[in-house]
């Protein structure tokens, strides 16, 4: 390495690092931390970019940060735990053009402290216009080769992030703070961070959700399919290592809606291959031996030092290997940092077991070659899940959903019902939930007997979804009461949903008069026996609604909960002029 001036000898002494956590989004468990440069505004620079602008133009940029590189893995060894963790680390794209840029250097420092290659991640970004790309994809395409992870920064905010994404072969990708800021209220930054996983998955690339800073985002990176998190929300930035935890409970505890796929983990856990795994460092002779013992294998998992799923080996890229004459030979005379397997390794989808169901059906559907899926916990591989077997799952889960089915309305029952209640509570998602019961039905059914009945509970179930948005979760708690879920966002307010409720009432009241004799119509009630075998007049039918609105900092914490406050409400509601009762989150009318 170039000999490097005192002055910037003195600025290494001065700058010190901070660390961020990367944490696995379903378990808060640490995956990585990010090294961040502090101190430049000591030594009189207002921007960290401002520094490294200076170093570049001094053309020491690529010295400079060698010895940064080694400072930061220094400090990198000082975490609890830092053996298993990876270390990501910010590249300026600008030292790959410094004439001193020599191969090697960051191993032998690797080697010197003990670290797998694999621990190493190259942040890649385009704070820096790239203006030869040819040279930028080779230089990095000698990163991957040696072995290391390559992670492309600020993913979606560049000209250029899809042809670092298809030159670079990254591992990694974080998806840029804009989309994510604001993404539970927000359907397009939604549909965009989306497909950008849906991409990464299916090219075998692992996606952390950068910048999450409040429960609700987490909630929807959660559901479109994230594997890792980074964030205020987790942890900001700490020079003291020992801050930086192996796991975070509030990651963890902000998930109580997981809770409602347990039933859907349990089926996907039933139906799970646990294919034995091979380790990236194994030898193309074990793969062979472990193929050998199993006849019947077509494909192989692979995995890294801390079991985390890479992708497969199928069976014709052995084929191919065992009929070339050239082979093993090929085989055995690799140059580069790179295991015999790693060459061979064919990226498939590999999803969480937490993951929602249609989430995991979705990224295999679009993935045209792919068997299956590897199936992960917590990051660790658990099995793999064939074609077959996802359509058998989807099918069995699909056969509860259609047992909890209201027979007469074709809407969802109670367990939905509670699964959504406990999606919105855990989530700490902003949205309305609200109750019906129709007024008057016992005396209308007992009147004009239960097919009419039923007539009218189908007439309430068809204007549900006549006069409520589409997007609105609806329900059929059984017999005349009906639930509606609905989450709140900048083109759903609150207002909007009561406005609804309140037309679907007044709706049903009016056409609810059809299915009365005329005499009734007229008259405007029911002439009946009461419980205790007296003559009694009778309303005609109507619908009370209880709604409540349920905010960030939420009291109700089951479903059991919110429907004793529906029991409670809904005489409130049926004494009110416009048949309903509305409550704030917490409690308030």
């Amino acid at each position: 390495m170039e000999p490097l001036h005192p002055l910037y000898h003195h600025f290494l002494e001065i700058l010190d690092i901070a660390f961020q956590p990367i944490v696995d989004i379903h378990t808060g468990k640490t995956f990585g931390v990010e090294a961040l440069l502090r101190g430049t505004d000591t030594l009189g620079y207002e921007t960290i970019g401002a520094f490294f602008d200076r170093l570049y133009e001094e053309n020491i940029l690529y010295t400079f940060d060698l010895r940064l590189r080694e400072k930061v893995i220094q400090k990198f060894c000082t975490i609890d735990g830092y053996k298993t963790l990876k270390l990501f680390y910010n590249i300026d794209n600008r030292l790959l053009e410094m004439s001193d840029f020599s191969k090697g250097n960051t191993s032998l420092l690797l080697k010197r402290y003990n670290l797998d290659i694999k621990s190493m991640v190259f942040e890649l970004s385009e704070h820096n216009e790239i203006h030869n790309f040819d040279h930028f994809t080779k230089l990095m395409g000698h990163y991957a080769d040696e072995g290391y992870c390559i992670a492309i920064d600020d993913f979606g905010i560049g000209q250029s992030g899809y042809k670092m994404l298809y030159h670079a072969t990254p591992n990694i990708i974080k998806i840029d703070r804009f989309f994510l800021n604001g993404i539970d209220k927000d359907p397009k930054k939604k549909l965009l961070s989306r497909n950008m996983v849906q991409l990464a998955t299916l090219m075998g690339c692992r996606v952390i959700a950068e910048g999450v800073e409040d429960e609700r985002e987490l909630a929807v990176c959660k559901e479109i399919g994230c594997h890792l998190l980074q964030g205020y929300f987790v942890q900001r930035p700490t020079v003291e290592c020992a801050s930086i935890h192996k796991e975070y409970p509030l990651v963890q505890g902000s998930f109580a809606q997981e809770k409602r796929s347990k039933n859907d983990q349990n089926i996907i856990s039933r139906r799970l291959e646990p294919l034995k795994p091979i380790k990236i460092g194994d030898s193309m002779e074990s793969l062979l031996d472990m193929l050998n013992e199993n006849k019947e294998m077509f494909l192989v998992p692979v995995i890294d030092g801390a079991m985390r799923p890479l992708g497969i080996i199928h069976e014709h890229q052995l084929k191919s290997i065992a009929c070339s004459p050239y082979g093993r030979s090929l085989v055995q005379n690799r140059s580069s940092n790179l295991s015999v397997l790693e060459t061979y390794i064919e990226p498939i989808p590999v999803v969480d077991i937490a993951m929602p169901l249609e989430t995991i059906i979705e990224l295999f559907s679009l993935s045209e070659n792919a068997p299956g899926v590897l199936v992960s916990k917590a990051s660790h591989y658990i099995g793999y899940l064939s074609a077959r077997d996802m359509i058998e799952v989807v099918h069995e889960r699909n056969l509860i959903r259609a047992r909890d089915e209201n027979p007469l309305t074709r809407l969802p029952g109670n367990f939905r019902i509670n699964e959504y209640i406990a999606q919105m509570i855990g989530g700490k998602q902003a949205g309305v939930l609200a109750y019906f019961d129709f007024d008057h039905f016992k005396p209308y059914n007992d009147y004009y007997g239960f097919r009419n009945g039923d007539r009218v509970i189908l007439l309430f179930a068809e204007l549900m979804h006549k006069v409520l948005s589409t997007e609105y979760f609806k329900g059929h708690i059984g017999g005349d009461d009906f639930f509606i879920g609905a989450l709140l966002s900048d083109e759903c307010s609150f207002e909007t949903v009561c406005s609804e409720i309140e037309k679907l009432i007044e709706t049903f009241g009016e056409e609810v008069r059809a299915f009365y004799e005329p005499k009734d119509r007229e008259q405007g009630c029911i002439i009946a026996e009461d419980r205790d075998g007296n003559s009694r007049e009778f309303k005609l039918l109507g619908v009370s609604s209880v709604v409540i609105r349920v905010g960030k900092d939420a009291s109700i914490n089951s479903a059991d909960q919110l429907h004793r406050i529906f029991a409670i409400e809904k005489k409130m509601a049926k004494k009110s002029p416009n048949h309903m009762s509305i409550i704030d989150y917490n409690g308030s009318k």
